[in-house]
């Protein structure tokens, strides 16, 4: 998989540049509509929040606040929405981190670290979608499910937040060590 990022670093400067502005246009775009329709269902917590309880009971709380409001079909619609948005996600992954990796020399640390950060990008985007697929089981009978539903769902919610985190660190490593680099007259550290 990471010689597929660094085949992704070959890329016509061009087309990938046309491809990390698409991604990250669609990235915006339908981050606003998520976030529209997640305010639309009355979630009654912020994402991370609502992700990571780890308890069927709490969700089952949300659920029932939500279906009272008669909102809980926005919700299952914005996790459907989730799904466009997280194609975004993949796309800066795949197209924006690997050309910032470009900033560094081919085997730097810099080229190395911006793409290791696509990989968590994109790693971070499956657990995001397995993560809602799960929701989707959850939301069959969203007052009677098996409280044990929450375990691997809240977990995958987990690595996600994980993931992405480690993306940014290592896409920030990625940038400082070109840049430093470029500033001593290398094409990169590393």
């Amino acid at each position: 998989m990471f010689r597929s990022f660094s085949r992704i670093t070959g890329l016509p400067l061009p087309a990938h540049g046309a491809l990390a502005v698409f991604s990250i246009f669609w990235f915006q775009w339908t981050k606003g509509k998520l976030d529209a329709s997640y305010a639309a269902s009355k979630h009654p917590v912020d994402y991370m929040t609502g992700q990571t309880s780890f308890s069927g009971e709490t969700i089952k709380g949300y659920y029932a606040i939500m279906s009272e409001a008669g909102t809980l079909d926005i919700y299952t619609r914005t996790q459907l929405i989730d799904f466009a948005f997280i194609l975004g996600f993949l796309g800066i992954g795949l197209f924006v981190c690997t050309l910032l990796a470009r900033l560094g020399r081919e085997g730097s640390l810099g080229r190395k670290a911006g793409v290791l950060a696509g990989l968590s990008f994109v790693l971070g985007g499956i657990s995001d979608m397995i993560e809602n697929g799960w929701s989707f089981v959850m939301l069959v009978n969203p007052t009677g499910f098996a409280d044990w539903l929450a375990l691997p769902y809240s977990a995958f919610a987990v690595l996600k937040f994980g993931l992405i985190t480690a993306g940014m660190a290592l896409l920030l490593i990625s940038v400082l060590t070109s840049a430093t680099g470029r500033v001593l007259g290398k094409a990169n550290i590393g």
